[in-house]
């Protein structure tokens, strides 16, 4: 199961949010995201079911008037023991919620529904198709986190090791028995945009955003962003067309390693947006610097051109020491004979 896309809206908020609150970066430049299109987000208050938000501008505005500093990203696996305070509303089990960091309290902001109650069926009300709106249409709802749930976000905020987690996941993802036949795409040093750009109908109306701000230098990001996407296309694509490249089935043993893959994949991606999302200013690796055989230092220069050969004067010298010693030995020798009368 792929992460479902919401996670694009919620790390354009996130990272943007964060440049309009510490650096005042105007709403002219990003309002038209187009990670937005067909998208509606609305904010309510959890416990009271409040409207507080009917768009992410007003959200952002009344966040910065309420002095909130910053906003980062989490996983939800860190509410898994919470209890949800309102029956009328069903949270979403989406992979990511968003925190907004005041000076006194931090709020969660989670995806959910609100239940009808005159509507009790377990499936979702299903209008017809031409009484559908093409929009989405979600909802964040706030909750204000306890200390303990606050003090648990510390471990996202710890500067990442960026050449570390490069190497883990290429461990663990890319070099994987389940991706053998994968095929990386090409290097490129486009930012990663987060929508599909020849299907995006707006692309010649509005200037193409990054998903995340590029005024930083953050390359390994929008590089690995495209890594796993294509990666975990790769993958269902696989899962739902179970054959090798001879077109040989694959075995049930491997049907199931590949969703158990799959799994791991949707995890360790979901981390991944997590360190962008909080850490997207720093987002690349250590350059490799290779040495050029072709050039060489001065004294590397010296060393070769002067080899160290032993002069005739040194080796003179050598040699009378070795026979005065050897003089000496005898003479020693000589004198223990005859005191021993030998």
């Amino acid at each position: 199961m792929a992460l479902d896309q919401i996670w694009k809206q919620q790390l354009a908020l996130v990272t943007y949010g964060n440049e309009y609150l510490a650096q005042d970066l105007s709403f002219n430049h990003w309002l038209k995201h187009q990670v937005f299109n067909q998208h509606q987000i609305q904010f309510r208050d959890l416990l009271s079911q409040h409207l507080l938000a009917q768009h992410f501008q007003i959200w952002l505005e009344h966040l910065k008037q309420q002095g909130v500093r910053r906003l980062s990203l989490h996983q939800a696996s860190i509410l898994n023991d919470e209890k949800n305070p309102n029956p009328n509303v069903e949270l979403l089990p989406f992979a990511h919620f968003i925190v907004s960091h005041e000076a006194q309290h931090k709020s969660a902001w989670i995806f959910g529904k609100e239940l009808a109650e005159w509507y009790t069926a377990e499936q979702d009300y299903m209008a017809p198709v031409s009484q559908q709106s093409e929009l989405r249409q979600e909802v964040m709802w706030r909750y204000q986190l306890n200390h303990k749930l606050a003090r648990q976000l510390d471990t996202d905020f710890a500067s990442p090791n960026w050449d570390e987690i490069d190497r883990f996941i290429r461990s663990e993802l890319f070099l994987n028995p389940c991706a053998t036949e994968f095929v990386e795409p090409e290097q490129s040093a486009k930012p990663y945009f987060g929508v599909d750009l020849t299907q995006n109908a707006t692309e010649s109306m509005y200037p193409t955003l990054a998903l995340i701000p590029a005024d930083y230098p953050a390359a390994y990001a929008h590089q690995m962003l495209y890594q796993l996407d294509a990666l975990d296309q790769f993958i269902q694509n696989k899962i739902q067309h179970p054959y090798h490249a001879d077109g040989t089935e694959l075995e049930p043993s491997e049907q199931l390693n590949l969703r158990h893959f799959s799994q791991k994949l949707e995890d360790l991606h979901a981390k991944f947006i997590t360190k962008v999302a909080n850490h997207y200013q720093t987002a690349q690796l250590t350059p490799v610097q290779t040495p050029d055989p072709f050039e060489s230092t001065p004294s590397q220069v010296q060393n070769i051109a002067s080899p160290q050969i032993p002069t005739p004067a040194a080796t003179h010298k050598v040699g009378t020491s070795a026979v005065i010693k050897l003089i000496l030995m005898t003479v020693v020798i000589c004198a223990a004979a005859y005191y021993f009368g030998l």
